[in-house]
């Protein structure tokens, strides 16, 4: 019985149960490429905390732009990338960066003690089909 018990507390607290674990848990530690999660295009980027700063909280709110940029960077390279294999024309591309400005958020913030942080940011697989539906691109089918 006791065997059954500690099985059964085992398995409920397995780390592969993320939906028990709060949100800021399943965010990563650090940068991820961009990649599709279902529904959205995904990554993650970690922001380095500037010791020039003074204050904790604002160090902590530099890094946290800094992540968020550094993963709205790393998302416009994945989709030009992507346009470029399929050889897009400049105006499905630039429509494909706009949708990428416009549908863009933050779905995840870690923060480090050490001031800094890592931002996960993702954009809609339809905003970018929508600006461009070739057949070839991750954001397709």
């Amino acid at each position: 019985m006791r065997a059954r018990i500690f099985v059964a507390a085992a398995l409920a607290l397995a780390p592969g149960s993320a939906r028990a674990q709060p949100p800021e848990m399943q965010v990563p530690w650090a940068d991820v490429a961009p990649a599709r999660a279902g529904d959205v295009i995904q990554t993650a980027a970690l922001g380095v905390p500037d010791e020039r700063i003074g204050s904790f909280v604002a160090r902590r709110a530099a890094a946290r732009d800094a992540a968020r940029r550094r993963a709205m960077e790393a998302l416009h390279a994945y989709a030009d990338a992507a346009l470029a294999a399929v050889r897009a024309h400049p105006r499905e591309a630039s429509a494909v960066h706009e949708a990428i400005g416009r549908a863009a958020r933050v779905a995840g913030v870690r923060p480090l003690s050490d001031g800094g942080a890592v931002v996960v940011v993702e954009v809609p697989v339809g905003a970018l089909r929508t600006a461009c539906g070739r057949a070839g691109l991750p954001w397709v089918g």
